[in-house]
């Protein structure tokens, strides 16, 4: 099977608000700040990451 055979329906979007949870979560557990780009991420709302 090669990449162009899988047939992946999950917008990238999707993708992206789900790990941004997953950041959110793990990053609140450690006690860790939570940039507003990633939470506004996780809520699907169109983000622009910090230049790093």
């Amino acid at each position: 099977m090669t990449t162009d055979e899988r047939n992946v329906r999950a917008p990238r979007p999707t993708v992206a608000a789900a790990a941004a949870r997953a950041y959110i979560t793990m990053a609140e557990r450690d006690h860790q700040p939570v940039p507003d780009w990633i939470r506004d991420a996780a809520a699907g709302r169109p983000t622009t990451p910090p230049p790093e």
